[in-house]
């Protein structure tokens, strides 16, 4: 990352670039940036949280990457990181945890940011239980010190709920509990958008610059 982007390393690598090209500047500089947002989902609505975290932060002048986390293969060295998941019934999935402890060491040299979603219903009660809930579940990685977890209002749809077994028999049960719960959505996605915009401002003041440098 070009020693963060900041001091002489920045205005060796322009000085040098303009030699060839004249019109280069730090927003060129910023676009080598990558910010790595990964995700874990099952049902879609973390992935699709995921998708427009990376567009803000896209939007912002950043290069990102949004993948699937079974679909990251390694994280270089100056990844900037986003982290999203869910939780069910009051765990995160087992695949999240596995993909923290592949990448223990890597996470251990950032700060990622971390997004969970869970309450489907806007009551304080149950925000404050799902805070609780993910930070025992991060806990369980003491390496992982995140720059920030926030926990979101989620998504449920009973007609494309997936779970894992044996939570999945439930679902086929003729007496299933869940379909007597009212699909609901309560993402933010102004607050989305405005975290991410956030994130973005975090990371452009790394490396000393404006996110809307054009």
């Amino acid at each position: 990352m070009l020693g963060g982007c900041d001091g002489w390393h920045v205005e060796l690598y322009l000085a040098a670039s303009r030699i060839t090209r004249p019109e280069i500047g730090l927003r060129e500089l910023c676009m080598r940036t990558q910010v790595l947002i990964a995700y874990c989902t099952r049902s879609g609505s973390t992935g699709e949280v995921a998708q427009a975290i990376g567009q803000t932060v896209s939007e912002a002048g950043l290069a990102v990457q949004v993948k699937a986390i079974a679909d990251v293969e390694s994280i270089m060295a100056g990844t900037e990181v986003v982290l999203g998941t869910a939780l069910y019934i009051g765990h995160f999935p087992k695949e999240f945890h596995q993909f923290l402890t592949r990448f223990e060491k890597e996470l251990a040299e950032v700060r990622p940011w971390v997004f969970v979603l869970g309450p489907t219903e806007k009551e304080r009660k149950q925000f404050a239980s799902a805070e609780e809930q993910a930070r025992r579940e991060l806990g369980k990685h003491p390496l992982l010190r995140p720059a920030d977890m926030r926990v979101l209002g989620g998504k449920f749809d009973p007609a494309h709920l997936k779970l894992a077994f044996p939570m999945s028999l439930i679902l086929k049960l003729p007496a299933n509990p869940m379909k007597k719960i009212p699909a609901s959505d309560i993402r933010d996605w102004d607050w989305i958008h405005r975290w991410a915009g956030a994130i973005a401002e975090e990371i452009a003041a790394r490396m000393s610059v404006s996110p809307m440098v054009r």
